[in-house]
């Protein structure tokens, strides 16, 4: 199907339109800070699809992992775009969250972020938790997971590294069958410079060949940069 858009069949196009509407609109939803763009971001995704294959581009094993890619790809630009984007700052990993509104957790356990969060070891998990969430100091978070505050210090800057690489993997379309995968699930630590040389070496050799994965890859690194990216006047830290 994807070949016969490459040799300019439009009805084969709105044949794959119609079998992945539902699916791009709901990773469209997911992503979009305001949900009244999601619609617009699927109708641009769709249109950025169509018009690298009709330039000989785009998707060739799996028209579905480029397409939710590219919506991905779309309403973080949107977001970034009007300032609204959910980002981690070096000072808070969660300081978006309204702890006092039930509403607001239960919305938040349904995002990329808290999925991201559920990967981390449990040590971790607690840790970002005690801290970010429930506002506690070092030495009180110390206490309840006995360790000292140094220790606590310690183990949190490994948690926060480790839920910034989660996050960024969190937006690598991934299946079992996927041929990219040995080289795909360790996008997220990659581009944090978090794997050894050698593994960064074939990652690098393998993108050179692999227009998809460097796409994802550049898609990666801009949400990298905009979670670097604080508003001014943000000032929100952990002691």
């Amino acid at each position: 199907m994807v070949d016969l858009v490459r040799r300019g069949d439009l009805a084969a196009f709105s044949e794959l339109y119609e079998s992945h509407l539902a699916v791009a609109g709901y990773v469209a939803r997911a992503e979009t800070d305001n949900a009244s763009d999601a619609e617009d971001v699927v109708a641009e995704a769709f249109a950025s699809v169509l018009e690298a294959l009709l330039a000989g581009k785009g998707p060739r094993e799996s028209f579905q992992a480029y397409l939710t890619t590219t919506v991905r790809r779309m309403a973080h630009r949107r977001n970034v775009r009007s300032r609204r984007n959910a980002t981690l700052g070096y000072g808070s990993a969660m300081d978006d969250l309204v702890l006092d509104d039930n509403s607001t957790i239960k919305a938040f356990e349904a995002t990329v972020l808290m999925r991201a969060f559920r990967s981390l070891p449990t040590r971790w998990q607690a840790v970002l938790w005690c801290v970010e969430v429930e506002g506690l100091k070092p030495a009180a978070t110390g206490r309840v997971m006995e360790l000292s505050p140094n220790g606590v210090s310690s183990l949190l800057i490994r948690a926060r590294e480790g839920l910034r690489q989660a996050y960024l993997q969190e937006h690598v379309a991934q299946t079992p069958d996927d041929p990219c995968i040995d080289y795909s699930r360790h996008f997220g630590k990659y581009v944090r410079n978090a794997v050894r040389k050698a593994a960064r070496q074939r990652i690098a050799s393998h993108v050179v060949a692999c227009a998809r994965c460097a796409d994802v890859l550049v898609y990666l690194k801009e949400i990298d940069e905009a979670m670097n990216e604080r508003p001014k006047g943000d000032a929100a830290t952990v002691s």
